[in-house]
């Protein structure tokens, strides 16, 4: 658990920060397709290093690992949506 949530706390601050950047340098605002692209964009790059990270820090299983990235970032990234969409 403890590497689950170094993990979070490595990219999750950088892909808001990036995020946030995104939105500020772009005039994209207005544009849900834009906005929804970066996101999926974003979040696939942060599925990614955080499954290479957890594999690193734990070692065996990358299938379940894989698994444990995805649904970590599925459920924080639909309760972004929801707190604020």
């Amino acid at each position: 658990m403890l590497a689950v949530i170094c993990v979070n706390l490595i990219t999750n601050p950088v892909l808001n920060l990036l995020s946030y950047a995104s939105t500020r340098l772009w005039d994209w605002q207005n544009s849900v397709v834009s906005v929804t692209l970066v996101l999926v964009g974003a979040e696939a790059v942060v599925v990614l290093v955080e499954w290479g990270l957890l594999a690193w820090a734990l070692g065996g299983g990358r299938r379940r690992l894989l698994l444990v990235s995805l649904a970590m970032n599925a459920a924080s990234t639909l309760a972004g949506v929801i707190l604020f969409w």
